[in-house]
């Protein structure tokens, strides 16, 4: 009887099964000489194999697309278009292929890599091993988070659990009133955009808009709606069954 062939597995059939399958992996980032550590290490790794490459964040929802990944190894700043964005959109187009993000050093913009979706973040200045291992954890529907961005992680979540708590007392008893009372159309998408994880850049690009504008329109939402950032008024948004977290 012929064997399975075990690299075209999907996600779904590692557990429940005796068989190791493939881990199909992804490679996005710039630097040449780092791609090619990270596939010599795979290469030498078993159940686990290289599946596509590229250099610019654009390319990366298109590869997986064909290529179907298990895991994408995204660096944090690739041109064009931001791990965050890339990790929104592969959050949308193929839920299936996990997301861990790679950068220079610890960056607190990574969190919203996390809100955006990425089950995964390690810095490139470690060894391979490391890294590899967290590809394997991640492919299996596990999450491996640097220990140096656990601390930071940790208190923002306990910073928005504190804010969560704060808005709804305040706002417990403010009957829900339609956004078109409060918010322009421009504004509510822009506030659409902010629930999803895009950052300003991201949203000037999907609108097609400057991102001067859309600084604009922020500030103008965060006026109206009478809160102090981004956070609160996504929160109370959904308090007012204007957005859902998707």
């Amino acid at each position: 009887m012929r064997k399975p062939e075990t690299g075209h597995l999907e996600g779904s059939e590692f557990s429940g099964t005796d068989i190791q399958p493939l881990i199909r992996v992804l490679l996005a980032d710039p630097d040449t000489e780092y791609r090619e550590q990270i596939k010599t290490a795979i290469k030498r790794t078993k159940n686990m194999v290289m599946v596509g490459e590229c250099t610019d964040g654009i390319d990366v929802p298109l590869l997986c697309g064909s290529t179907k990944p298990h895991v994408a190894v995204i660096n944090l700043y690739l041109p064009r278009i931001d791990g965050v964005e890339v990790t929104n959109r592969l959050c949308q187009m193929a839920p299936q292929t996990k997301v861990l993000i790679l950068s220079e050093h610890a960056d607190p913009y990574v969190i919203e890599t996390i809100r955006s979706g990425a089950a995964g973040y390690m810095l490139k200045d470690m060894k391979v091993e490391p890294i590899i291992e967290a590809i394997r954890v991640i492919a299996h529907g596990g999450v491996y988070i640097h220990p140096i961005m656990m601390g930071r992680l940790v208190n923002e979540f306990r910073r928005l659990s504190r804010m969560e708590g704060s808005i709804c007392y305040h706002y417990a008893l403010t009957p829900s009133i339609p956004w078109q009372e409060v918010l322009t159309y421009r504004e509510m998408e822009v506030l659409r955009l902010m629930s999803q994880g895009k950052n300003n850049r991201s949203i000037s690009e999907h609108l097609f808009i400057s991102e001067k504008t859309v600084k604009n329109h922020v500030s103008n939402i965060l006026y109206k709606l009478n809160v102090q950032d981004r956070t609160q008024a996504v929160l109370l948004a959904m308090k007012c069954g204007w957005v859902q977290l998707i």
